[in-house]
């Protein structure tokens, strides 16, 4: 077959691989559930893959040129060899980072939730993008020599994927039985479906490489990137043929056409109502993650509740540091209705172990905020949580920080980072009891308990229970608005239809500003100096006013609870309360800050993120301005 041939049969498949990723970028961009992480990788390496088409297509065009005028865009050809080059060993390291996207999703799904991570990866792709630009620019005449070193890297890139893709096998088969039938069965079939496309495009990538190994290649070897090119038609039919995506761009494309049913169905899917059909339509992924959360969370509820319970009953040392828990359970406990047995399947238990962190403290905290033994169990035990595991999800904010609230309100269960709860054990914890203990009107959200657990097969999570800031506004039969205020303007503007608005989103509302009776406002600015002064002193910063605010009659009940504030007069409900304070201005802060000042940022008063002092400083002028 000659080469002129060959090369228009390449861009002919490139034309059509072009087409298929731009369908997948159509979907990200339309579509909530594309959007979301792990969905955007999709988009990503849809759109490297229109990339490495366009540098195809130009390679071929070249080839056929050159056929007729020999050496007439010699320097050109070599240089889009060397681009495409670049692209597929781009598009290997994807691989690499994808799986271990795959195991993240297995193992930690609150992770998995996180676009923060999504972003890292990306991060990781610029750098690695700029380490390829800068080699050849070094070494531009001994570009052959640099193809053979991105051949090399090409086939450690497949090796790296074959071991890693190996070791995510062993990891799911290693906890079997300590998970129930159905969530293995998913993540089987999650692993399953991206090995599929996975190993067909480096296998593909395989092959490319080891012709360019080959110093005597010869004009044959072009019809290798005839199948190259079809990699991103691999990879787009892969996820095209699933409903949701088709139905989806059928929607998009003949809307006019289709059954409203249809389209009712997928909008069902997107905005989270629970139907039928959303186990039909939705990605696999979606169905893993939203399985194995809905699990993970009862079994971390499970946990707190249990060692609550010892706490209670166990005489502890008065400063007694940590305790150790080891609970036993059979899955069937978490959903009975969920998850069943044959009679020749082998039941393991599950182990579920707690450390909790001075227990003796937090339970004598408890009971000062009347939070008893029965009233735990009505709040925390599974059966009467069953629609809050539905609710729990992860944070609007960039912490990714993953919330679970009792059915009745009163308490939240919420995962931190490391990090933070190593600098709160680390020297502060004291000056913590001691001022909520003394404060009976403090407005920080009250901790009543930090947790590491480890659950069956999923990384370990620590676990902080507090207090629920809005369980008054809760009781009310009204809706009321909320804002996450931090006295700062730079990047504090919230969309619209967001649950919770921002700084900006406040300035600008009808509600600003509060008023309310002089005694009151001056005893609630008092209090909220105590509070903001106190958190400056041991060190923390990046703290909100978490705002609630309701149009309704109501009555005061207590008036020294300034949580829970009352304006007659202007029939007004409003809610105060202090909420993530566990950051410290550490060295991540610090540079944090120092990026935004001298890139993103002119005005440094502006910045969310700045050092305690300036921090509080802040933060109290901006409430004696709204609060009068």
């Amino acid at each position: 077959m000659g080469i002129v041939i060959v090369a228009y049969i390449d861009i002919g498949c490139t034309a059509i691989s072009m087409l298929a990723c731009s369908l997948i970028c159509i979907l990200g961009i339309v579509s909530p559930i594309y959007r979301k992480y792990p969905s955007k990788i999709i988009v990503w390496i849809s759109s490297l893959f229109i990339i490495l088409g366009i540098f195809i297509f130009v390679d071929q065009a070249l080839v056929i040129i050159e056929n007729n005028h020999s050496n007439a865009f010699l320097e050109l050809h070599k240089l889009t060899k060397f681009l495409l080059g670049v692209i597929i060993i781009i598009i290997s390291n994807q691989f690499i980072l994808f799986l271990n996207e795959v195991k993240i999703c297995i193992y930690n799904p609150f992770q998995a939730t996180s676009s923060s991570v999504f972003l890292f990866l990306l991060l990781l792709q610029c750098l690695l993008i700029i380490v390829l630009i800068i080699i050849p620019l070094l070494f531009w005449t001994n570009i052959k020599t640099y193809s053979v070193l991105a051949s090399y890297i090409n086939f450690f890139s497949f090796l790296i994927c074959t071991l890693f893709y190996i070791a995510i096998w062993i990891i799911l088969n290693k906890n079997k039985t300590l998970q129930s039938k159905r969530l293995y069965e998913f993540k089987c079939d999650f692993v399953k479906q991206q090995g599929y496309w996975l190993f067909t495009m480096l296998t593909i990538n395989f092959a490319f490489s080891y012709y360019n190994l080959d110093s005597n290649e010869d004009k044959d070897s072009y019809i290798l990137k005839v199948a190259l090119s079809l990699e991103g038609l691999f990879f787009s039919i892969f996820h095209l043929i699933q409903p949701y995506s088709y139905q989806k761009l059928y929607q998009v494309f003949f809307r006019s056409c289709q059954q409203q049913s249809y389209i009712e169905d997928i909008e069902s899917i997107e905005y989270g109502l629970n139907n039928d059909i959303q186990n039909k339509m939705m990605p696999i992924y979606e169905k893993l993650l939203k399985t194995q959360i809905n699990e993970l969370v009862k079994g971390l509820v499970k946990a707190v509740y249990a060692t609550l319970e010892k706490q209670f009953d166990h005489h502890m040392k008065e400063f007694e540091m940590k305790r150790t828990y080891t609970f036993k359970f059979h899955l069937s406990e978490l959903d009975e209705s969920r998850i069943s047995y044959n009679e020749n399947d082998v039941i393991k238990d599950s182990i579920i172990l707690v450390n909790t962190y001075h227990p003796n403290s937090f339970t004598t905290l408890l009971k000062q905020n009347n939070l008893t033994k029965n009233i735990l169990e009505y709040t925390l035990e599974l059966q009467y949580n069953q629609k809050a595991f539905e609710k729990a999800k992860e944070s609007m904010g960039r912490s990714g920080a993953f919330f679970f609230y009792s059915q009745n309100n009163k308490l939240i269960i919420k995962t931190v980072e490391k990090s933070e709860i190593k600098d709160f054990l680390d020297g502060r914890i004291n000056s913590y009891f001691n001022h909520v203990s003394g404060n009976k009107k403090s407005l920080i959200a009250k901790i009543y308990g930090i947790f590491k657990i480890k659950l069956m097969a999923y990384k370990t999570q620590y676990i902080v229970l507090m207090e629920n800031s809005f369980e008054q506004m809760k009781m009310l039969d009204h809706e009321f608005v909320v804002y996450d205020l931090k006295g700062s303007t730079a990047n504090r503007t919230s969309k619209s239809e967001d649950s919770v608005q921002k700084d900006n989103n406040f300035k600008q509302s009808p509600y600003n500003p509060i008023n309310l009776p002089k005694e009151v406002s001056d005893q609630i600015k008092l209090q909220f100096k105590d509070d903001c002064c106190f958190l400056r002193d041991i060190g923390y910063m990046d703290y909100s006013l978490l705002l609630g605010i309701c149009t309704q009659n109501a009555q005061q009940s207590d008036n020294d609870n300034y949580r829970f504030v009352v304006n007659e007069a202007k029939n007004m409900v409003y809610s105060f309360s202090i909420i993530d304070y566990l950051q410290r201005f550490n060295q991540s802060k610090k540079s944090e800050q120092c990026f935004k000042r001298s890139v993103r940022f002119k005005k440094k008063q502006d910045l969310s993120c700045r050092s305690p002092e300036p921090y509080c400083t802040r933060f109290l002028n901006f409430i004696d301005s709204f609060i009068i």
